[in-house]
């Protein structure tokens, strides 16, 4: 449900009714309201920011407010969030800009820690870029901040808004509750000072954005805005190394000088801090430092080609089996039937490839992100990835002939209605607790919400061998040792997740074909055998010729054992499909408890070994 807007700018609302229809508020500063908004003219959906009544209410800063927003609209960047208009309605000053579907880069931070060096780096030379642009326009920013730099969902992009906006501040604004909390930590020495600017502040700013990406940290904390402040004026902040050692030294040293005190010793334009960057992250690439993101690693032309067509493989596995459910989906519900409501997924040399380039080159080619980064998580096992891609051909021959088809993979996916960092803590807590029991054995690539993968092992049954798992069709009936999951964040209205959880069938084709095949040829035997010599006996007291009645009771007995297996190997894929099922359905379980009970469900004992029949006593 869409929530109500404040009452306050319904006057607002209602003035602009013919050309914007507000839909919902996206946030709040001390410098405007944003609202979504969808422009009816050219049917698309925009940001509407407006001048907060109390900054309204004063003829001047609400002029120099439009003066700034249509200065900023003058700006065209990739990289720059574009104003489309800046204008009065109802005694309300706003300006209209481009909607990203995202998130900033405070809210990253905050929601997954530190960002990796090389997704940090790409992020700060893009808004380096911008502000570059604009300071060769005259135009300067003044407040820099990770709120204010959106991370652009599906491009991945750093966009900057709010240029020119933070112009309206004073200097009594500065210490105004709500509002100096968000940008001390960010001014530079001169705009603490009220000195001139010029782009060097924004690069100042821009460099205590980059201390925070990386450490999760800010050169001066614990302290109250004002001496935040004082420090940025007076005090050397501590090298980005102190808080952070694990960070390649070139590319701290780089943070470090964009912090001087003194503009002259600084950068002297974003593309000079863009090119340090750059040089400081091939620095670190070309000595192997082991904390630079995995996306930067090189991959020779082979592994490119296995984790294209592995990718492909998955999608292709998963699209097949979408189409057998919505056919039997449209059976069921022909015949009458009930049906299930869960929803159903859908610079290096020529010789080698960057990871985050195979990537991209994969998406483009309509391979949808979650395969490439299951892919992707195989590259450490190439051998793995060949198997997939390039099968033992008499093992596909055996399989296609005793199970009808060779299943390498099983996978359901589940959108779920809640914030994708809910949904995250929630699937935490449902995957390992007491009835699923599932262990998280390692965490692939990004951090989930960025695409990274999940690794959970399957549990196994207890030594008494009694107390079979929930996961029991799935681990010894198709031997599946180990679950991956990804989540990938929604643009629906009070957020939401498809969760998708991949089970890699793989070690278990092998045991699945040579066992079902002993099974039949065993049947086939043991019926030929019979058969044959009941045969014989029949056809000696009929004084007939014995023909070959072993051979055709064999050859009957053997397509009926085939026949049961391919039935029976289906079946197991059935129900260990519901058994992933469920614990996709047990994570909104989770997440309506705790918005209920505010509390997590409690954690149940695991079932204890079974002795004898369970009975329970009543007293009279």
């Amino acid at each position: 449900m869409t929530p109500a807007l404040d009452p306050q700018f319904a006057p607002l609302a209602a003035a602009l009714a013919q050309e914007f229809a507000l839909e919902a508020e996206l946030g709040r500063g001390g410098m405007g309201v944003v609202f979504r908004a969808t422009d009816l003219m050219l049917d698309r959906s925009v940001a509407l920011k407006v001048l907060p009544p109390s900054l309204g209410a004063d003829p001047e800063v609400r002029a120099r407010f439009l003066r700034e927003a249509r200065t900023a609209g003058q700006l065209s960047h990739p990289h720059i969030v574009h104003i489309h208009r800046a204008d009065e309605r109802a005694g309300f000053a706003y300006f209209v800009m481009g909607l990203v579907e995202g998130e900033n880069l405070g809210q990253r931070v905050r929601d997954r820690g530190p960002l990796p060096p090389g997704d940090a780096v790409r992020h700060l030379r893009e808004v380096a870029w911008a502000l570059a642009y604009a300071h060769a326009r005259g135009v300067i920013h003044r407040d820099v901040k990770p709120e204010n730099i959106m991370i652009e969902r599906g491009s991945n992009r750093a966009l900057v808004t709010d240029f020119g906006i933070a112009r309206v501040e004073t200097a009594a604004h500065l210490t105004t509750e709500g509002h100096v909390v968000g940008t001390a930590h960010y001014m530079s020495p001169e705009q603490v000072n009220g000195g001139a600017l010029d782009g060097r502040s924004d690069l100042y700013a821009l460099g205590v954005v980059g201390y925070f990406l990386l450490s999760g940290k800010l050169p001066f904390e614990g302290m109250t805005p004002g001496a935040v402040l004082v420090a940025h004026a007076t005090q050397a902040p501590p090298p980005l190394r102190s808080v952070a050692p694990q960070l390649p030294a070139a590319l701290a040293e780089t943070i470090d000088r964009c912090l001087a005190k003194h503009p002259e010793q600084r950068f002297a334009t974003g593309e000079d801090l863009a090119e340090a960057l750059r040089r400081a992250m091939e620095g670190a690439v070309a000595s192997r430092e082991p904390v630079v993101s995995d996306r930067h690693r090189l991959l020779s032309e082979d592994q490119a080609a296995l984790v294209w067509r592995r990718a492909a493989q998955l999608q292709a596995e998963a699209a097949a089996r979408l189409e057998r459910e919505t056919r039997a989906h449209a059976v069921r519900t022909q015949l009458g039937e009930p049906v299930t409501t869960s929803t159903p997924a859908q610079g290096p040399p020529t010789s080698s490839y960057r990871l985050q380039d195979v990537e991209s080159a994969a998406i483009e080619a309509g391979i949808s992100q979650r395969y490439v980064a299951l892919a992707l998580s195989e590259l450490p096992g190439t051998d793995a990835l060949e198997a997939a891609v390039d099968p033992s051909e008499a093992r596909e021959q055996a399989g296609r002939a005793i199970l009808g088809r060779v299943q390498r993979s099983l996978s359901v996916s589940r959108v779920i209605r809640a914030p994708a960092r809910d949904v995250l803590k929630a699937m935490g807590r449902t995957f390992q607790n007491a009835t699923f029991r599932l262990t998280l054995k390692d965490q692939l690539g990004r951090h989930p919400l960025d695409g990274g993968i999940l690794v959970f092992k399957l549990p196994d049954m207890d030594a008494s061998g009694t107390n079979f798992t929930h996961f029991t069709w799935l681990r010894y009936g198709l031997y599946a040792r180990e679950l991956r999951a990804t989540i990938r964040p929604l643009d629906l209205d009070g957020g939401a997740a498809e969760v998708t959880v991949v089970a890699d069938l793989r070690p278990g084709v092998g045991y699945n074909v040579w066992g079902y095949g002993i099974i039949a040829g065993g049947i086939s035997a043991v019926s030929g055998v019979i058969g044959g010599a009941i045969g014989a006996k029949a056809m000696a007291l009929a004084g007939l010729a014995i023909g070959a009645p072993a051979a055709i009771t064999a050859l009957a007995a053997g397509a009926l054992a085939i026949s049961a297996s391919r039935a029976f190997y289906r079946w197991e894929l059935q129900t260990a499909t519901q058994e992933l099922e469920e614990l996709l359905q047990a994570i909104e379980g989770t997440l309506r408890t705790r918005s209920v009970f505010e509390e997590d469900p409690p954690a149940l004992p695991p079932p204890a070994a079974a002795s004898g029949p369970d009975i329970t006593l009543l007293s009279t």
